[in-house]
């Protein structure tokens, strides 16, 4: 089995429930709004944890645009965000954004590699 997966995207957006009636409406997808926080693209079946219960899905979410420049990412999973984040900057990437939790479902950190590209890392919390 191959790890550092791709596992997520994140999509920016100035209006959640504009953003929901179009990926709805285009591709089908279940969008849940999170108020003014963002909202939830299921693109395929999922669990109560949101997790993909179809092999290779992938499900996502939508973030608040602050700036014009903003653009989609996607996530790589990773069993330390730590240990990848000192891998990443020794390949010649930067941190973007250091390694913070989202709720209780894991951590988060955004880098980029050499040519500028910007991705997200996902790690699972520990049980």
């Amino acid at each position: 089995m191959m790890k550092n997966k791709v596992v997520m995207f994140e999509i920016p957006a100035s209006d959640f429930k504009k953003a929901k009636e179009f990926y709805e409406a285009v591709f089908d997808w279940k969008v849940e709004l999170w108020g003014n926080e963002g909202a939830m693209a299921l693109t395929t079946p999922a669990d109560k944890d949101y997790n993909p219960t179809e092999p290779g899905g992938i499900n996502g979410g939508f973030y608040k645009r602050t700036s014009k420049t903003d653009q989609p990412s996607c996530g790589v999973e990773t069993e330390s965000i730590d240990e990848t984040l000192k891998a990443i900057e020794k390949a010649g990437g930067k941190i973007v954004t250091p390694k913070h939790p989202i709720d209780e479902w894991g951590f988060m950190a955004d880098f980029a590699d050499p040519e500028g590209n910007v991705l997200s890392l996902w790690e699972k919390p520990k049980k």
